[in-house]
């Protein structure tokens, strides 16, 4: 299914048009000042021009901006790896990188976010793009993009997160692209809301999971080459350098829809009509097992995490959108025979029809209308409904 961001705003973008990078939106090392991750067990030094190792050697600088060659007036950042001269200048590491983030200048709570990059091959690099809490809390963490370098036509995506324990608990799904992904570039995105985080490569889904409960905070944005690690293992004869990441463009966005109606992470009930000159309800309710009554008018609603009820009633006619309705996770349509105009599952499904850009739409008897954004007829089943 393709990502649709119809009800989506753009919220930060960096086409990379500049002669250098923009040190006011892009930090170079991590938060807490660290330029590697001993505990990945990298081999890189994250080095800036403000590094000793880039003052000795300029050609080190890890970051360049040039023209676009396929679209005028657009840029590309490159993130270049190279081997470390002088080790004693890289706290003892044999390769220099870079890395960028956006810790302090912005940071979303869901969203969609996307990278458009051309990613470099070769056994022990490993580029990638993720989203940490502006909180500096770990996890949890959405991994958007990443590849090892020795496999460039599989990439990976998942999250960390803490279970009912505080343990860390973790899932990483392997993408088989079925093309060689450093051949050109790609975008890689993911769609992160309070009920699911859903992945994307050039706009079609690959994966979805549900939401860990506890990932509901401000998150910003990271992109680096990597070389080495537990994962990737350490370069070796077959391994270029100097080796490149490019990016295109770094984006993300938010939802336009604002709810008129707002629950929390606790169960709720929530009912609409409380203005009577406003009947087009918009009724979010962020996570617990909630109860979403539209009542008149055309509403939308959106259930958040957990096994949420949506009731429909008559009168006068309303076509409703259910933004989130998940058939694993125990999401429930509550509706009466007379409404429905069918007594049993069989008769109601086939009320059931796929719309022109593949959601489901269920027809009923007082000529109003259910839509089942993002899920498709094929996806739902008899116990995803309630007749009364």
């Amino acid at each position: 299914m393709a990502i649709n961001l119809e009800d989506y705003a753009l919220t930060f973008s960096d086409e990379f048009t500049g002669s250098t990078l923009d040190t006011s939106v892009w930090g170079t090392k991590y938060w807490w000042g660290g330029r590697t991750l001993a505990s990945n067990g990298e081999m890189q030094y994250f080095a800036d021009r403000s590094t000793p190792i880039v003052q000795h050697y300029p050609s080190l600088d890890p970051f360049r901006i040039t023209q676009d060659p396929y679209q005028s007036g657009d840029g590309v950042l490159t993130i270049t790896a190279q081997p470390s001269p002088d080790t004693s200048l890289t706290d003892g590491l044999p390769y220099v990188s870079g890395l960028i983030n956006t810790y302090g200048t912005f940071s979303q709570t869901y969203g969609y976010f996307e990278i458009s990059a051309q990613v470099p091959s070769g056994q022990g690099l490993w580029p990638a793009f993720w989203l940490l809490p502006q909180s500096g809390n770990w996890p949890p963490e959405i991994d958007v993009l990443e590849l090892l370098g020795h496999d460039p036509s599989t990439y990976y995506v998942g999250s960390h997160w803490k279970d009912a324990t505080g343990k860390h608990a973790f899932k990483t799904q392997g993408i088989s692209a079925g093309v060689d992904l450093s051949d050109g570039f790609h975008s890689y995105g993911t769609l992160w809301t309070a009920g699911t985080i859903t992945y994307y490569l050039d706009g079609t889904q690959v994966f979805s999971m549900a939401t860990p409960s506890g990932m509901n905070e401000p998150m910003y944005l990271l992109a680096g080459l990597a070389v080495g690690g537990n994962w990737p293992g350490a370069p070796d004869g077959t391994t270029s350098f100097p080796a490149e990441f490019q990016i295109d463009y770094i984006r993300a966005y938010a939802p336009t829809i604002k709810p008129t109606i707002s629950g929390n992470e606790k169960p709720n009930s929530l009912v609409g009509d409380k203005v009577a000159t406003a009947l087009n309800d918009i009724i979010f309710s962020y996570g617990g097992n909630d109860t979403l009554e539209g009542l008149k008018g055309n509403d939308t609603l959106n259930g958040g995490d957990g096994a949420d009820i949506f009731i429909y009633r008559t009168g006068p006619t309303g076509h409703d959108v259910i933004l989130d309705f998940d058939p694993f996770s125990g999401d429930t349509v509550r509706i009466t025979k007379a409404i429905a105009g069918q007594k049993n599952f069989a008769g109601l499904y086939r009320m059931i029809k796929d719309d022109a850009s593949g959601d489901a739409v269920f027809k009923l008897a007082d000529g109003g209308s259910i839509t089942f954004d993002g899920i498709s007829k094929a996806q739902l089943k008899y116990d995803d409904f309630l007749i009364v």
